[in-house]
């Protein structure tokens, strides 16, 4: 009995010591290669893995590779067992890349290419960092499947859109290189092109380095003759944003022929109702921009910014951006000064915070900070006070000579007419009444207001101090001082 069964206990353990045994080394012999290879993709019971190799091995035993192709297929496969590689994700991910590698254009061609680059990956790889292999060949299947730069069901997906392309191993990474090509990035129901750009992509960094391009406002319903110049330019493919340094931006309705410098921005937005129909973004590099054609009798001079369709004319606290507005009679009405205007393409001019002047001949209405709203088609002009403390200044007639009291003014340009204190629909009979107050009127309670329980009234003090230099301006310092 004992001798009976130290003779089957070798044979009990043997299933068991041979699958311990890894596989170092395909057979020649394409019979043994294909069992050993399937012995390696389905020793898991992975029904995903089973599933992959019959597909191969279809394809294998009907003539899909040439002999020299197999050989090929052989001896990667060595080298990736010199690497310890195993059947997932490594092998699983070779195998989703050779069904597809084939059937791309110029099959034959790209296959070789494509082993080059393997070869030359996996004769580079030191102390096992096999994540780059790895990565590589995910971005293999979607590559040659769909063009696609880098494939994502729920992120950013770019796309290649070109016939030519070189698939490189330089400096110890796979490169894609393209002399032409337009690129894609899709996400959900929204996309975005540059088109004939050229550059070079890292499939293992998902880095592309582009040069040159343009990129239209078509897609937001502007014409094809708005677009960008590309220079130089970087972004990393998984994100949705990308942004240009140095750009050259075509505005014929603006600009004419005359190209203007600035930086660029473009992003996929995806029902986002805060940023959709945002981009792209160009901003200008120059803050002095002189632009004419924005309506009839407007001028505008300032830095100018167009993100989506809505172009934004900007300054800064120190040189502000400047509308004037002219009427049929070539006569100047309005000049305004702010930080910010947004100019809605034939529809209005808006503004907060604008320093106002409406002119009649040499005189003028005034007010230090006002929002305004400009319609283009009816000329008609709207400042109203903001709830600032500069916004509750009065208006200044400087005909009349008198403090103008009232929430807003409409001015009707072309009439020549001003509506102090019109009521907008559905405002209350109590509404603030409006107070017309002369430069020459003296209210004691508003003088001794002012003192409060100072020793000394400002308005005094500042009486005394033009009385000594005689000079009409005096600096807040050397008030303050006093």
């Amino acid at each position: 009995m004992k001798f009976r069964f130290s003779l089957l206990l070798p044979f009990f353990f043997l299933p068991f010591l041979l699958s311990a045994q890894q596989l170092e080394k395909f057979s020649e012999d394409p019979a043994v290669f294909l069992k050993e290879f399937e012995g390696l993709m389905t020793a898991s019971k992975n029904p995903k893995l089973e599933t992959l190799f019959k597909d191969f091995e279809k394809s294998y035993k009907g003539g899909v590779f040439t002999a020299d192709e197999l050989t090929r297929i052989r001896l990667t496969g060595d080298k990736m067992l010199t690497q310890r590689m195993t059947a997932n994700p490594y092998f699983t991910a070779y195998l989703q890349g050779l069904s597809v590698v084939k059937k791309s254009e110029l099959g034959e061609s790209r296959f070789k290419n494509w082993h080059e680059v393997l070869d030359g990956m996996l004769g580079s790889i030191e102390n096992r960092k096999l994540k780059p292999f790895e990565d590589f060949l995910d971005f293999s299947y979607g590559f040659f499947e769909k063009n696609a730069l880098r494939k994502s069901d729920l992120g950013t997906t770019w796309l290649a859109n070109a016939s030519r392309y070189d698939l490189v191993f330089e400096d110890k990474k796979p490169l894609v290189k393209y002399d032409k090509l337009d690129l894609i990035a899709t996400r959900g129901k929204d996309s975005i092109m540059i088109k004939a750009t050229a550059g070079v992509y890292s499939p293992v960094d998902e880095v592309w380095k582009g040069k040159g391009g343009t990129v239209s406002w078509e897609r937001l319903g502007l014409k094809s003759d708005v677009y960008v110049e590309l220079t130089d330019y970087e972004f990393e493919a998984k994100k949705s944003l990308y942004e240009v340094k140095s750009v050259k931006l075509h505005y014929p309705l603006y600009f004419g022929q005359k190209t203007v410098e600035g930086k660029f921005e473009d992003k996929l937005v995806t029902s986002n109702e805060a940023t959709e129909g945002s981009y792209p973004r160009f901003e200008s590099n120059e803050r002095v921009l002189e632009i004419k054609n924005i309506g009839e009798g407007v001028s505008f001079k300032g830095g100018f910014r167009l993100q989506g369709t809505t172009v934004y004319g900007y300054g800064s606290r120190k040189e502000r951006a400047e509308l004037t507005l002219f009427n049929k009679k070539k006569a100047l009405v309005y000049r305004g000064q702010a930080e910010l205007f947004t100019i809605k393409q034939e529809e209005r001019i808006v503004a907060e915070g604008v320093e106002s002047s409406v002119y009649f001949g040499k005189d003028s209405v005034f007010h230090p900070s006002v929002n305004i709203r400009f319609d283009l088609k009816s000329r008609e002009l709207q400042l109203a006070r903001g709830k600032r403390g500069s916004d509750r200044n009065p208006f200044f007639n400087s005909f009349q000579q008198v403090n103008i009291d009232a929430e807003k003014i409409d001015y009707l340009v072309e009439s020549d007419s001003m509506l102090i204190g019109k009521r907008s629909p559905g405002i209350a009979k109590s509404a603030i009444p409006i107070v017309f107050e002369s430069l020459k009127f003296f209210d004691e309670n508003d003088y001794n207001r002012l003192q409060n329980i100072s020793t000394t009234n400002p308005i005094a003090m500042m009486k005394v101090a033009y009385q000594e230099s005689g000079d009409k301006f005096i600096s807040a310092e050397s008030l303050a001082k006093r």
